[in-house]
This record gives structure tokens, C-alpha cells and sequence, in this order.
């Protein structure tokens, strides 16, 4: 079983975590659909593939929904 760490912030701050961390999957889902079309506006992030990309996305995801949770 990992370890795990219990925390005590502000719901204003983790608001600001949140919304970190959105960005981030956001950032891997761009980077995904880079790699599946071949085109996006903006940046992407390094990864080998389309698949690594949308694991992390959905990682960040996850992190987001279990913060949420316990707010």
C-alpha cells in the first residue's frame, strides 16, 4: 500500500491546487490530440506518445476528483 500524506490547507488554497492541476491534464490532453491530428495552437508537453499523454491527463484527473472529494 503507498503511503499516504494528509495535509490541512485553506479551501482557498486548495482551490489554487485544483486549478494547478487541471491545467496540467489540460496540457496532456492538448499534448495528446498533438500527437493523434498532428496540430494544436498551442504547446504540448514531452511525452513518447498519445497514450503516455492521456495516462497522465487522466492521473491529474484522478488527483483533482480525490481532492474534490474531500473537500
Amino acid at each position: 500500500m503507498k503511503k499516504k500524506v494528509t495535509i490541512a490547507l485553506e479551501v482557498d488554497d486548495w482551490g489554487q491546487i485544483i486549478d494547478g492541476l487541471t491545467c496540467r491534464a489540460e496540457d496532456y490532453e492538448r499534448t495528446a490530440e498533438y500527437h493523434e491530428s498532428g496540430y494544436v495552437e498551442d504547446y504540448i508537453l514531452e511525452v513518447c506518445d498519445a497514450s503516455e499523454a492521456r495516462n497522465m491527463a487522466q492521473y491529474y484527473r484522478r488527483v483533482v476528483k480525490e481532492i474534490r472529494n474531500q473537500l
